[in-house]
């Protein structure tokens, strides 16, 4: 047949772990946990206030420079557009990126392509519904990191 060990396969020492029951018990660090939960919470509220505050900074910045904003968070099906701004027939989406620092990468490397694509795509949807007929689409990407603006215009 085969060589069967006689050694024991788990040591006398390490008997507790194995025995115990694998399901049906919660963990006893699970307390623990929910403190880091409410940690990561406050995190992300902060994060959404970074984020409205930086397209807030972007909507002044755009009429600053003589567009008037046209929409903020406008959302349709799979897709959201942080800023629509209009100066004659000129339409302009930008998304807005925000980040306190450029540790994890600049808020520019955060447009991957497959956003690109859902960007223009509900643009173009934008453009449709409130029938914008005659304009030139532009797409740019602003850039916030602290309280640096950089508006990437026409980027994509």
């Amino acid at each position: 047949m085969g060589y069967v060990s006689e050694d024991q396969i788990h040591p006398p020492s390490e008997g507790v772990e194995f025995q115990r029951r694998q399901r049906g018990r919660t963990p006893r660090r699970r307390a623990r946990r929910s403190n880091n939960i409410a940690t990561s919470l406050k995190s992300v509220d902060a994060a959404r206030a970074r984020g409205r505050w930086a397209e807030e900074l972007v909507a002044r910045w755009y009429e600053g420079q003589g567009f008037k904003v046209l929409a903020r968070n406008w959302r349709i099906n799979n897709g959201e557009l942080d800023v629509v701004a209009r100066k004659a027939n000129l339409v302009v989406v930008c998304e807005v990126k925000a980040r306190v620092n450029n540790d994890f990468g600049t808020p520019a490397e955060a447009m991957t392509a497959r956003k690109q694509f859902v960007v223009r795509r509900t643009a173009f949807k934008f453009v449709r519904q409130h029938q914008l007929e005659n304009c030139v689409l532009r797409c740019d990407v602003a850039c916030v990191t602290g309280t640096e603006l950089e508006v990437l215009i026409d980027s994509f």
